[in-house]
């Protein structure tokens, strides 16, 4: 059986907490099957500016799932690296992205953005941190409660203080109560239908095969039978993303959800479920996650040999 992982200390919650829900949804933020859902975050473009920046620099344009691999291993970083790299992360990401500004271009011609605007850089943070929150139950079948709930989003807000930005109006939400309103706010008051959001919602079945990682052969190879498996793939991507979304933002893609998608998103879920049970962590987690939980293991057994205290026992002449 599988040490369970440890989660890290958060601030304290009022409620019922169960440490092995928490060190279950830590696992899950780790986990490779976050790519499932990982079009959950096309809710970052619902709002036009976003929609305006990541169009003007063509990247998702000309490979989508590079895109979401590169964003994947940046989120896996600042929950799973040491403080120092998550740090040097957050530096990083807030340093490139100030050569993201200016004014889209075509349908966004009149759209000016920043991407270190905090309106728009926290609606991004805050949509990476639901995407990990309201996959948890569909991915693993566990269901937190309240408090549990605000324990897993100080767990993640922890992770991600290195991407906050300075300025005491520029913070992330302190509590889920709090992100669930701000995120509310922003489906009623701030997002808007968009060509670029509708353009890359209907591309989900056309998957592009990532060049990442992949030498120029290896690509070639597999680009036949992934021409032949994308539509299946982006479908279950397509579902159960979309089966996470806000149903206002869902509304905004122009995808029609109804009954039908919810029967096929419980069929994709219990199918996830029963893996998230049965697969061994090494399939399960990303290096990085599995690394930190072994080092933390090793940590524990070193530590359950040491003395309790290092005065001398009672009755020790010594004394």
């Amino acid at each position: 059986m599988t040490e369970t992982a440890e989660a890290p200390p958060v601030q304290r919650t009022t409620g019922i907490v169960r440490p092995k829900v928490m060190a279950e949804f830590r696992k899950h933020s780790g986990s490779t099957f976050g790519g499932f859902f990982g079009a959950a975050a096309f809710d970052e473009v619902a709002l036009v500016p976003v929609a305006a920046a990541v169009d003007k620099t063509g990247r998702f344009e000309a490979n989508f799932a590079d895109r979401g691999v590169r964003s994947g291993f940046s989120a896996f970083l600042a929950i799973w690296g040491d403080p120092h790299d998550r740090a040097a992360e957050g530096e990083r990401l807030k340093r490139l992205h100030r050569e993201v500004r200016g004014r889209g271009a075509g349908a966004f011609a009149d759209v000016r953005y920043s991407a270190l605007d905090p309106h728009l850089w926290n609606w991004i943070a805050v949509s990476g941190l639901f995407v990990v929150l309201n996959s948890f139950t569909p991915c693993t079948g566990i269901t937190m409660t309240p408090a549990e709930k605000d324990a897993a989003y100080l767990q993640l807000l922890e992770a991600f203080r290195s991407l906050e930005l300075p300025g005491k109006n520029a913070k992330l939400p302190a509590s889920y109560a709090e992100a669930v309103r701000y995120y509310d706010d922003m489906v009623a008051t701030g997002l808007q239908g968009n060509p670029f959001l509708r353009r890359v919602t209907d591309r989900l079945t056309k998957l592009p095969l990532p060049t990442l990682m992949l030498p120029p052969a290896v690509r070639l190879a597999l680009t036949p039978p992934w021409l032949l498996v994308r539509p299946v793939a982006g479908r279950v991507v397509k579902i159960c993303s979309f089966g996470i979304l806000h149903p206002g933002v869902r509304e905004l893609t122009g995808f029609g959800w109804d009954a039908r998608h919810e029967r096929e998103f419980e069929l994709y879920t219990r199918a996830l479920q029963v893996a998230w049970r049965v697969l061994p962590d090494k399939l399960k987690l990303i290096p990085l996650a599995r690394n930190r939980i072994e080092y933390e293991k090793l940590v524990r057994f070193h530590r359950s040999v040491a003395l309790d205290s290092f005065a001398p026992p009672a009755g020790c002449p010594a004394r």
